[in-house]
């Protein structure tokens, strides 16, 4: 074998090596980016969930709710979803004793299903 052979053979592998490591930097990349927009969309949600945007205005109880149970999808948040939602639930049962609003204990199935929806991940 040749020293122009054995050359040639190194910067196909250089190349190859090359290739390799960048394809693994897009990768991660992507996968950074992809998490990224998963919790930003996941801290969307949590707000909605506490009844507000994120400006931090009122927001009716239907997206409040739809909100809640869209916080099912994102079980690798789970740990920050359900004590968040156990203290909504506290919150609202109180309301519901001041306010005595028929439409609390729709707020609170979506509560406690998405509870046990995400403790059984």
């Amino acid at each position: 074998m040749s020293i122009e052979e054995i050359l040639k053979y190194l910067a196909i592998i250089g190349a190859t090596i090359s290739f390799i490591i960048g394809l693994f930097k897009w990768i991660d990349q992507r996968n950074r980016e992809i998490e990224s927009r998963l919790y930003k969309t996941f801290h969307q949600t949590i707000c909605r969930a506490s009844g507000k945007d994120e400006n931090g205005k009122g927001i009716s109880m239907l997206q409040q709710i739809g909100s809640i149970y869209q916080l099912q999808k994102f079980k690798q948040y789970a740990f920050a979803s359900i004590p968040v939602l156990e203290l909504m639930k506290f919150e609202f049962k109180e309301l519901q004793i001041n306010k005595n609003d028929h439409r609390y204990p729709y707020l609170m199935k979506a509560i406690e299903e998405t509870i046990t929806q995400l403790k059984n991940k």
